[in-house]
């Protein structure tokens, strides 16, 4: 559907046509009642109103999926120092230099600077950037069909240095072509969008608007394959407390099931829609108005932002919701969800005059149903903050942002202070600005004492007869990594601390090396010389004679073929190896979710039987090695489960009806309705909105005394003897005068 509301800037998203609280001292009067005394709130840290750079975008791209809306950026990443901007520009300007650059640019995070030297060549408009977590790939979508003159499709993995295409991750869409969203999450990169096929090299299969793909090689997770209808998915966020995929956009069914007003949580294991949550209340009679743009996970809460002029506060457990923020009168959908810290800024085409309704219940557009009470109201211009930890606006954020009418589709928050605002912005502060706007925390000026992450231990990639080059992946830094060095820990055995390597590069020749055994490391360091930690170790031996260091073929993925209360009997596909491959083993990626590394099977033959494993959730990979110690690249992974005895693993159901009583001054009582457990709850715990531990009850009921004036927001969680926690409850606020 496409087509235009009375807000004259509004558009709904066709697939052709879119717009898209400290605890202080806690004292317990008696344990037993569970009488504790609280501090209220506290704020948070303000943007200067100040622009910080001149430099941003310009012009429109044609013959796009989104020609209608007439805003220059849809996306923006960062990794390292360098912040990416992605939409359906043509230019980067200043004002007085213009520099033609297509779709996609980058710029500096520390001065806002245009980059000159990086340029990716496009013919088609980007929506969607992402970064892989180790900061080697930029992961682009959008309806571009080339890349740097080579075919692609609209989804593409980017060298982040230099822009040229990383050939090594496979990850491609097909039949519609377009990526709206991505996102990263449980070992995945998440796409979605209107795309009808997926494909990795030689595999492809049909897609339903949203699939998954292997974040190492851009192979298609052939097994998880949600069918989304109806029309196409505009916002993505993958949750790991709850193991769930959100999808926002414009469709109406989910897995052949009515899909609410453009939004589905579903399972992140099976695709399928998710259990034990609530429809969405729409805030229109209005089928055709009822749909979304953006998703975002943060605060124990889920945040949806879309049409009429929306932003809902979901708790997570059961999607019940919290908050709902609208703004007034009919002028604008809210388009771009960020989390930056504990703010969710909220990116909107909510013109200069209107002001933002804060309610309990959904506010209804054109009168649609009686108005609920409105517990806050404010004005409102393009972007909102809200607290994340409490659904609640930020009154005191009141950016001097203006736009020509598309308003702010893209924001990001940097490790330095500064927060981009992007979409369609035309000035900041009263200073003229080509499509994007970057404010900063004011009064500060930091001095850089933040240390680079570590990089990765040095990959020996050849060896001569005195020399042997390495690679290894980058670091990230607050600012920006200025170079590496490798040390020698020990040359046969004496220890060193020799620099055998200086420079900008993650990756080295070293040469002239006398013949010896040599164990070493890398560090990477900023401008202000801070010096990461070390990474891991690598060993590597100068003989005067040419050695094998060529790793095996990757290995296929283990194949389970049984499962019993000890042990699992895999099988794979085999390496090849230059010289011969010498064994296999089985690593233990995670164990019931916790990062292990150990080696479950060490085997000869393409085949075996780890044996010994306790009770649990094993992720699993494989790797070849050879005679020379050379190990091949990690497989795909496998998962499979060794249940052993019967442990209680059933979390206790969700407290409901959790009020308070207010009896006397200084004075609380809570109560709420007792949890099932499937062997018994043992008690429950009362939390703070920041997630801390306020007070334990053995019964569905406690009284708080000695109370400090203040505004308190608390939950309660069921936890049984085995330790397992019911998901939390709503949430109760009231005040203390």
């Amino acid at each position: 559907m496409s087509g235009r509301s009375t807000d004259s800037t509004h558009r709904s998203p066709s697939l052709t046509s879119r717009w898209g609280r400290a605890l202080g001292a806690l004292t317990i009067a008696a344990a037993s009642l569970g009488v504790v005394a609280l501090a209220p709130n506290t704020a948070s840290a303000q943007l200067s109103p100040e622009a910080t750079s001149d430099w941003g975008v310009t012009g429109n791209l044609f013959g796009t999926q989104s020609d209608s809306i007439d805003a220059e950026v849809f996306a923006t990443e960062q990794i390292g120092n360098i912040v990416y901007m992605g939409g359906r520009f043509t230019s980067a300007t200043n004002g007085n230099v213009t520099e033609p650059q297509v779709a996609i640019a980058a710029f500096d995070a520390s001065t806002g600077d245009f980059l000159t030297s990086w340029r990716p060549t496009l013919d088609g408009a980007v929506y969607a950037l992402e970064a892989s977590p180790d900061g080697t790939r930029l992961f682009v979508g959008g309806d571009f069909e080339t890349v740097n003159g080579t075919p692609t499709g609209g989804l593409v993995a980017l060298v982040p240095a230099t822009g040229a295409i990383d050939t090594t991750w496979a990850g491609r869409i097909g039949g519609y072509n377009l990526v709206r969203s991505l996102d990263v999450g449980h070992g995945y990169l998440y796409a979605g969008g209107g795309f009808t096929s997926m494909s990795s090299g030689n595999q492809g299969q049909a897609a339903y608007r949203v699939g998954r793909y292997d974040l190492d090689t851009g192979m298609i997770d052939s097994t998880w394959r949600p069918v989304i209808q109806g029309g196409s998915v505009w916002g993505l966020a993958a949750s790991s407390n709850m193991d769930r995929v959100y999808l926002a956009g414009y469709f109406n069914s989910s897995n052949f099931t009515f899909a609410s007003n453009g939004f589905v949580a579903l399972s992140s294991v099976t695709g399928d829609n998710a259990s034990g949550v609530l429809p969405i209340t729409p805030n229109t009679n209005t089928v055709s108005r009822r749909y979304l743009y953006d998703v975002e996970v943060a605060g124990g809460f889920v945040w949806i932002g879309g049409s009429e002029h929306f932003v809902q506060v979901l708790n997570e457990a059961d999607l019940s919701l919290h908050k709902f923020h609208m703004s007034q009168p009919g002028t604008g959908d809210f388009q771009e969800l960020e989390v930056v810290g504990n703010t969710v800024y909220a990116g909107c085409h909510c013109r200069v005059g209107s002001y933002l309704e804060t309610a309990d219940s959904p506010i209804p557009w054109q009168n649609a149903f009686p108005r609920p009470p409105v517990v806050n109201t404010g004005p409102v211009a393009w972007v909102v903050a809200f607290d994340a930890t409490t659904g609640l606006r930020d009154t005191t954020f009141q950016p001097e942002i203006t736009s020509a009418g598309p308003g702010i589709w893209a924001i990001h928050g940097s490790p330095n202070g500064c927060v981009w605002f992007a979409g369609d912005v035309t000035s900041s502060g009263g200073q003229v600005q080509y499509g994007m706007t970057r404010l900063c925390q004011e009064g500060v000026d930091p001095v850089d004492t933040v240390r680079p992450s570590v990089p990765g231990r040095p990959q020996l990639q050849s060896l001569g007869v005195d020399s042997a080059s390495f690679v290894w992946t980058s670091s990230t830094d607050n600012v920006a990594v200025v170079g590496y060095r490798i040390y020698a820990n020990s040359i046969d055995g004496v220890a060193s601390g020799a620099v055998l390597y200086d420079g900008p590069a993650n990756s080295a020749g070293l040469t002239d090396l006398a013949p010896g055994t040599y164990e070493i490391y890398t560090k990477a360091y900023d401008a202000a010389g801070n010096e990461s930690y070390r990474s891991g170790f690598t060993t590597f031996t100068i003989t005067g004679m040419v050695a094998d260091t060529e790793r095996p073929s990757t290995p296929g993925r283990p194949q389970i073929v049984a499962v019993d209360s000890t042990s699992a009997s895999m099988v794979w596909f085999e390496s090849t190896d230059n010289v011969g491959v010498e064994g296999y083993r089985i690593y233990a990626d995670t164990i019931d979710g916790v990062a292990s590394g150990a080696v479950l099977l060490d085997a000869p033959t393409n085949s075996g039987i780890a044996t010994g494993l306790t009770p649990g959730t094993y992720v699993v990979y494989t790797k070849a090695y050879d005679a020379a110690g050379n190990e091949s690249y990690r497989s795909g992974f496998t998962t499979f489960t060794v249940t052993g005895a019967v442990v209680d693993l059933e979390r206790p159901s969700t407290p409901t009806g959790l009020v308070v009583a207010l009896p006397a001054a200084n004075t609380a009582d809570l109560s709420w309705n007792a949890s099932t457990d499937n062997v018994g709850v043992v008690g429950y715990r009362v939390f703070d909105a920041s997630g801390a531990l306020v007070a334990t009850f053995a019964t569905n009921s406690g009284t708080f005394t000695g109370l400090d004036a203040g505004t308190y927001d608390f939950y309660v969680k069921a936890y049984d003897a085995a330790g397992n926690q019911s998901w939390r409850s709503n949430i109760v606020t009231f005040t203390i005068a």
